[in-house]
């Protein structure tokens, strides 16, 4: 909020209360319309006060179940969210939606609009598994209410197709979608390869499967685009998404001298070179074969190790196929091979710089200690 605007909005106020007191419908009307402008502003705490006084308000005036009242515990709950503290918001919403599904009906629009906030509040909590039971009769009251190709009803299944994915039930996820839940491992990273490019970014954390995959990208004063964090990208092609993080969002330590072009560029290369690798590999194992998952390693958050690591968990793999790529590997003219453990062709993996990526170590070894093996519906 602009100064001068502002401070007309706050003598406003000030002359409604004194004609129609502090808990009158009408300032309370008006105060309901400055909490938003503050909370819109990010000014969380007043926006708070701000809504407690207005449902004072509107709870004298008009009741406490009345959709006035309603609308600003809705939105109160909100602010709560915003602010962190999640269980007192998801405790709100869910009075909220009770009491207006007993008010204006279940399938009323504000019904589903309070249905929804707590659904993406639980998935805020962590709690996959109670949104997921939610998220069928969610999409299909909003289905009955605004019609199946509505955006909003879309943005709401895609949240719940992300809910399943997460929770590693990428079948479920693709039929949401419309999209074919299996796809080259090597599409797959190009991809990858395609949004480190563009943005520029350092990937803080990079998990690609056969199942599409998902980065977070840290920003940095070198990034190629002008994005902000918060922000989400998808790659239509391949459903690869990007969540747009900055430093306060990423684990201790954060270096800033390292989070920078320098590194996102060495990465995309690697990832890219990695790609041409894994098409080559599959066409010479068999389609459905090459059953692997790559992450960047990075043990200290969201400095990548020196040089950066693309590791290859190859868990999934059978012994003979694991065998038939390590030869694989072995005969890519100019591979340097950087370490070896139980021999040749025997043991966990090794450790390799593939032409292409000068920069990058691809490694079937480092960093799998410190993750669970992928499970069978995901790699």
């Amino acid at each position: 909020m602009a100064d001068a605007g502002e401070a007309e909005l706050w003598e406003r106020l000030e002359g409604l209360e004194r004609r129609h007191g502090a808990h009158g419908l009408e300032t309370a009307a008006f105060r309901h319309e400055l909490a938003g402008e503050l909370h819109a502003a990010g000014r969380l705490r007043e926006a708070e006060e701000q809504y407690r006084r207005t449902y004072e308000g509107f709870a004298r005036s008009v009741g406490q179940r009345h959709l006035f009242t309603l609308t600003c515990l809705n939105n109160l709950a909100l602010v709560l969210r915003d602010r962190g503290r999640l269980d007192e918001s998801v405790d709100l919403l869910g009075a909220v939606y009770q009491a207006r599904a007993q008010t204006v009906g279940p399938e009323n629009p504000l019904t589903l609009n309070a249905a929804n906030n707590l659904v993406v509040t639980l998935v805020l909590q962590g709690r996959l598994e109670e949104a997921a039971e939610q998220y069928p009769a969610l999409v299909g009251a909003c289905e009955n209410a605004f019609g199946a190709d509505h955006p909003d009803v879309a943005a709401i299944r895609d949240d719940h197709a992300d809910v399943l994915r997460r929770l590693g039930r990428h079948r479920e996820a693709a039929g949401l979608r419309g999209t074919d839940p299996v796809l080259p491992i090597a599409k797959v990273l190009l991809s990858c390869a395609r949004q480190l490019r563009y943005t520029g970014m350092i990937p803080v954390a990079m998990s690609a499967t056969r199942y599409g995959a998902e980065l977070t990208l840290g920003t940095h004063h070198k990034a190629r685009v002008d994005l902000g964090t918060g922000r989400r990208l998808l790659d239509p092609e391949w459903a690869v998404g990007c969540d747009i993080v900055g430093p306060a969002d990423v684990e201790e330590p954060y270096d800033p001298a390292t989070d920078g072009r320098e590194i996102a560029d060495p990465v995309a290369d690697a990832t890219g070179a990695l790609a041409e690798h894994f098409a080559d590999a599959e066409r010479a194992l068999g389609e459905g074969r090459l059953r692997v998952r790559v992450f960047a390693h990075h043990p200290h958050r969201p400095r990548l190790s020196a040089p950066p690591v693309l590791t290859v968990d190859r868990r999934l793999m059978s012994r003979r196929d694991q065998t038939r790529h390590d030869r694989l590997v072995l005969a890519i003219p100019g591979v340097t091979v950087l370490e070896r453990r139980g021999g040749l062709l025997q043991g966990p993996g090794f450790t390799v710089r593939l032409p292409g990526a000068p920069d990058v170590t691809v490694s079937s070894i480092e960093g799998i200690d410190s993750r669970p093996a992928p499970t069978r519906t995901e790699a």
